[in-house]
């Protein structure tokens, strides 16, 4: 009876230990970084888009200087958004992968915030606001699946989709370094080149999902998978890096596809379609024109699809500033690469006429008239 008495208390005390350890980590200890950005994903098995953003989700990563991320309760890195759309409103959903989402910079540095930030300064009416849909991972699939599922509930009068040269590409590593999460089947669509997809890894157990809602069972988590997980191989990397220029694979007949079934669905929302291509540093240096680019806006020509390159507008800025750093890694821009974006994403919908007329003072030829 004395053993068992013991053994209560002993379990009673661990158990108290780690409440008060939890209860720490929530309200009492300093926000700490995150190894990753695992803790922003969740895993949807219930919407074609895999997974998402998790609803309320916060945290600070130190992967590229101190930066808090911030999940809204709709599942996306944004403020929220009125819906139905309110009369009196134009509005622009942007799609894309950890570039719009704004990997690496602060929320309001991000450029759809940007953009929604310069249109702001028009007259109020129409209100343009920019609503901020990248999920950092995401591929052309996840994006149509994206714009299939939750699109029409924004109402939107234009869809911007932004494209990086890493949609050609394998993506599975992609999906698992900006998610962390075991997506289990990745459907053959999601592939630019199904012949090359690796294996994905099999749906976590209930228990480690559980885990993974306590502050103190995450960290453990997240300590064990820093030392036990397994690096990519050289193949594997190169699959998800190295640039897919060649015109005569499949990866650009996949991307026509996605990008034409997109179209079709902002259609037939009553909305326009656009396409917004970000450079990669390795294309600044030179005037030449780039193969990926022009296969870029020779699409959108044939498909009738506004396509705003955003190499020149780099390339320019790159010279005129050398000191100035556009990008902090192979894709992702700095905080002043994102307002480059977005004042030269402005002014190019502007002088497309996809904006409304009040715009038309941000088209540099209109006023130049």
């Amino acid at each position: 009876m004395v053993r068992l008495a013991r053994l209560s208390l002993s379990l009673l005390g661990a158990f108290v230990g780690l409440a008060v350890g939890e209860f720490a980590l929530r309200s009492l200890a300093p926000p700490s970084p995150l190894m990753d950005l695992r803790g922003l994903h969740e895993v949807r098995p219930d919407r074609p888009w895999l997974y998402g953003l998790r609803a309320g989700a916060g945290g600070v990563i130190n992967e590229t200087g101190w930066v808090r991320y911030r999940i809204n309760a709709d599942g996306f890195r944004d403020r929220r958004y009125v819906r139905p759309k309110p009369s009196g409103t134009f509005r622009v959903i942007v799609l894309g992968d950890s570039i719009s989402f704004g990997y690496g910079v602060y929320e309001v540095d991000a450029f759809p915030q940007r953009m929604e930030e310069q249109l702001a300064r028009l007259a109020a009416e129409p209100r343009i606001e920019v609503v901020n849909l990248g999920v950092g991972g995401y591929n052309p699939y996840n994006e149509l699946e994206l714009l299939r599922d939750v699109g029409p509930t924004y109402q939107p009068d234009l869809v911007l989709v932004q494209f990086c040269i890493n949609d050609l590409n394998d993506p599975t590593l992609h999906f698992d370094r900006q998610s962390r999460i075991h997506l289990g089947t990745v459907p053959d669509a999601a592939y630019p080149d199904p012949s090359v997809r690796r294996r994905g890894a099999r749906m976590p157990p209930a228990w480690l999902r559980a885990c993974r809602r306590s502050q103190l069972c995450s960290r453990l988590d997240d300590w064990l998978l820093a030392r036990m997980a397994r690096e990519p191989r050289d193949e594997e990397r190169r699959a998800a890096v190295v640039p897919v220029t060649a015109g005569d694979g499949p990866e650009w007949s996949w991307l026509d596809r996605r990008y034409g079934e997109m179209a079709g669905a902002a259609a037939a929302m009553g909305a326009r379609f656009a396409l917004v291509a970000f450079p990669y540093p390795q294309q600044l240096d030179g005037d030449d024109p780039h193969p990926v680019q022009e296969r870029l806006l020779a699409m959108g020509e044939r498909h009738g699809w506004p396509t705003l390159d955003l190499l020149p507008a780099f390339r320019r800025a790159a010279r005129e500033r050398p000191n100035d750093a556009l990008f902090m890694d192979w894709w992702h821009p700095t905080p002043l690469g994102h307002r480059l974006a977005a004042e030269e994403v402005v002014s190019g919908l502007a002088c497309a006429g996809l904006l409304p007329p009040e715009a038309d003072e941000l088209c540099p030829r209109r006023v130049a008239r």
